[in-house]
């Protein structure tokens, strides 16, 4: 498995002249997404600590290229503007009003994505990349204090969301309330969430301006990683001798776990949910960001009992092939990717960096079984269909794009469990 993992990312891999220096990196898919996202870089790079360390380090540095002075790394880096194509996505999602000139073409977006990057540099270091913290701690530092800053308005500790599409769960029913929209409104769905995208882009992704409208979210998978990726960038702080950023990411980890667990968590269905506007009005979808929580170490046991009841349910998250994206009771939920026609992601198939983050939760909750079930039919989506997007969580089926990145982490998931076996 992780030959065939490596294989993929090789395949996948872009090298780029720009600046005196070569740069790579692996595309998600060649076909369907030719450009270097943040998440799926960061999710890369723990699957090469596994087979080449130093070439993950390579991933990593290709996006730290593009960080800003105040810290805010782009969500997508174009290093081929010619795959940028008229009235697209990526203009929406870029800031200056007149980049779909030919010369004035986005490099990147106006937006980031779930902060996983400290994780991935743990695992580089731990891997035998030691040298590379050096690097890259300066990066993550500028990297999380701006989250911390730019991204919290209300300075509760959880960051915020500009669009539903940072959070790399784009069309999750999880906010069809906050765009306004029907579980099965496809068109409705397509448009509205996009009009939030005019909406920024408009406003110049001036956040200041984008925070006083009441579409922004605190999303929980975001904050999840959020949390638990301080607490990463503690020890990764410690290691280099970094006491003071050490404290400031510890206690900065504890504000938003408490706030998490104050305004998130519902007691009485035993799940957290979004926080939408600054009245921070629960989501009520039940989807994949409900249970992501379960990542974070220091949860409550009796917080993280009611989350386990729900995934392993078999009528909600515990089909044939864990974990969908929606739970299969609600009534957004769809097989596959598209509805009414509309390619609309993120609606009830699994995907493997999802299942990536629950079984690291599984185990970190005493849960080996659980966790070892969810490695094994996590195997054998990939043993039947292929490095995939996504996969029907009934059928096993694959779903959306093919010798997709991120489905490598199966061959993470098998090592840990291969190590815990040992």
């Amino acid at each position: 498995m992780l030959e065939a993992a490596r294989a993929l990312l090789q395949a996948n891999t872009e090298t780029v002249e720009f600046e005196g220096r070569v740069w790579r990196y692996s595309v998600p898919s060649k076909r369907s997404y030719p450009h270097q996202w943040l998440w799926d870089s960061g999710f890369h790079a723990v699957v090469w600590s596994l087979a080449d360390p130093a070439r993950g380090c390579d991933e990593l540095r290709s996006l730290f290229r593009w960080q800003s002075p105040s810290g805010f790394i782009p969500h997508v880096v174009f290093w081929h503007s010619e795959r940028i194509y008229l009235r697209t996505w990526q203009y929406l999602e870029s800031a200056g009003f007149w980049s779909f000139l030919p010369r004035r073409r986005p490099r990147t977006t106006a937006l980031t994505q779930p902060p996983v990057l400290a994780t991935a540099v743990e695992r580089l270091v731990l891997a035998g990349a030691e040298d590379f913290l050096a690097e890259a701690l300066p990066v993550l530092e500028r990297y999380y204090r701006y989250l911390a800053s730019e991204r919290d308005p209300d300075r509760d500790g959880l960051i915020s969301t500009v669009s539903q599409f940072e959070t790399g769960l784009d069309f999750s029913p999880a906010y069809d309330q906050a765009i306004g929209a029907g579980p099965r409104a496809a068109l409705e769905i397509a448009l509205n969430s996009r009009r939030v995208e005019i909406k920024n882009m408009l406003a110049g992704y001036d956040l200041e301006r984008i925070f006083t409208r009441e579409d922004h979210t605190e999303d929980m998978l975001v904050n999840a990683i959020w949390i638990d990726n301080l607490k990463v960038l503690a020890r990764l702080a410690r290691r280099a001798g970094k006491t003071e950023l050490a404290a400031w990411a510890e206690a900065k980890s504890s504000q938003a776990l408490q706030s998490l667990l104050e305004r998130a968590w519902d007691p009485r269905r035993g799940l957290f949910f979004n926080l939408v506007g600054s009245t921070e009005t629960r989501s009520e979808a039940k989807t994949i960001q409900c249970l992501l929580p379960l990542l974070l170490e220091d949860l409550p046991a009796d917080v993280a009992e009611r989350l386990l009841a729900h995934l392993t349910d078999p009528h909600e998250f515990w089909p044939a092939y864990p974990v969908p994206s929606v739970a299969l009771d609600e009534p957004s939920y769809t097989d596959d990717s598209h509805l009414h026609g509309l390619r609309l992601i993120w609606r009830g198939p699994c995907s493997m960096n999802t299942n990536w983050f629950l079984y690291q939760g599984l185990l970190r909750h005493g849960e080996a079984g659980y966790a070892s079930q969810l490695a094994e039919r996590s195997r054998e989506l990939v043993e039947r269909g292929g490095f995939n997007e996504f996969y029907n969580a009934r059928s096993g089926r694959p779903v959306g794009a093919k010798r997709f990145g991120w489905s490598t982490l199966v061959a993470d998931m098998q090592a840990e469990a291969g190590s815990a076996e040992a």
